[in-house]
């Protein structure tokens, strides 16, 4: 038998035998005509997070370069979603609880986390309280493949979580990320019956690919960044949302993007439109996340002659600029409309800015340009 230790309880696990996909439990077969489909009206058809962004039974992908702070990213969502409060926009459905299964982070990482996050949201002792009963957490590194999925599955029937956090995915899987049958197996026939079984969601965090510069693929658009964690496209494929955490050159602030089922999350930008991405950093302060303002993401100065950066930063975070506004911001700044254009068009060709068309009845449509695709990606 294995023992794990759960403060002053012990709980006994079976030894398992790490079995074939052939010996894995198969639930029963239902056939059901098209009109027996419905989405259950008192829990928005299982919704945890946002507009169905992620729901029970489903799992979010959450890769980003190693050492970022995904863990306490991830620790700063969970701690707000278990009061019920929304995370840089996230809206959750209710109090939700959590379970950690992890490996990258020792007894003092995991105190820091929560002492930073707890400081950096200004909680009450009521608040801190709630929480740490709301989110356990089990430290394991030496579990791999199905015998790691039998864990899991004891664990969240003891512990019956809204949302299961397993951390990372290259810990864990006991395979080569790269080899799809394998994760297939791993992803599709191992965790997802412990999602639907126990009704509940999956964060699987992971680790993105190293970039060839400081940016990673910078010309990558929409729903490209769900692949952008390490492997084959098939963990990607069977996660029903995505949401990366990307480097933008800096050692602080990063680009968080919804990359796929974005638009269910909730997001809006200050227009009111659908957002798919948002701007964090960390704080100065300890460990803890913040919002990003405009303001962090100016460039230092500017160079002696005006240049196709120049331009760039005068391309909004969020939303777009019209072109007449655009070519006015431009000569304030000393660039003349012919340089501009110039340096317009260079940014498009990049893929770093993108032109909008927006109809006008009885004219041509108005140009206006933004730094997000006009439709990023479908509903």
């Amino acid at each position: 038998m294995n023992t794990l230790v759960e403060g002053p309880m012990i709980l006994d696990v079976p030894d398992v035998e790490t079995p074939s996909a052939s010996t894995l439990p198969r639930p029963p077969i239902i056939v059901r005509t098209l009109d027996q489909f419905t989405v259950d009206a008192a829990t928005n058809g299982g919704n945890l997070l946002g507009n169905r962004f992620l729901c029970r039974g489903g799992a979010l992908l959450l890769p980003g370069p190693t050492g970022v702070g995904k863990t306490s990213f991830s620790f700063q969502a969970a701690i707000a979603w278990a009061l019920g409060q929304p995370h840089f926009g996230i809206v959750p459905s209710g109090k939700l609880r959590s379970l950690f299964i992890q490996a990258e982070n020792d007894d003092g990482d995991v105190a820091e986390i929560r002492d930073g996050i707890f400081r950096g949201l200004n909680f009450s002792d009521e608040d801190r309280a709630a929480a740490c009963v709301a989110i356990q957490v089990v430290c394991e590194s030496s579990t791999t493949g199905l015998e790691f999925v039998a864990l899991a599955a004891d664990l969240v029937e003891k512990h019956k979580p809204d949302l299961l956090w397993i951390d990372p995915l290259f810990a864990y899987c006991g395979c080569n990320v790269a080899d799809q049958e394998r994760m297939s197996q791993f992803l599709r026939n191992g965790l997802n019956p412990i999602l639907q079984e126990h009704s509940c969601g999956l964060v699987l965090i992971h680790h993105s690919n190293k970039p060839k510069t400081g940016r990673e693929k910078p010309d990558w658009q929409a729903g490209d960044f769900a692949y952008l964690g390490s492997g084959t496209v098939e963990i990607a494929n069977w996660a029903r949302a995505v949401l990366v955490l990307r480097s933008i050159g800096s050692h602080t602030v990063f680009e968080a993007v919804l990359g796929k089922r974005g638009r269910r999350s909730g997001l809006i930008d200050g227009e009111g439109r659908p957002a798919y991405s948002f701007y964090v950093r960390h704080s100065d302060a300890g460990i803890f996340w913040l919002a990003v303002t405009d303001d962090d993401l100016t460039p230092r100065g500017k160079t002696a002659q005006p240049g196709v950066e120049d331009v760039f930063s005068l391309i909004p975070l969020k939303g777009d600029i019209s072109q007449a506004k655009l070519f006015n911001a431009a000569t304030a700044t000393g660039i003349s409309e012919k340089k501009c254009r110039l340096f317009l068009k260079e940014l498009v060709e990049d893929k770093r800015v993108h032109e909008w068309r927006n109809p006008r009845p009885g004219t041509n449509a108005a140009k206006s340009y933004s730094r997000h695709e006009q439709e990023l990606m479908a509903p």
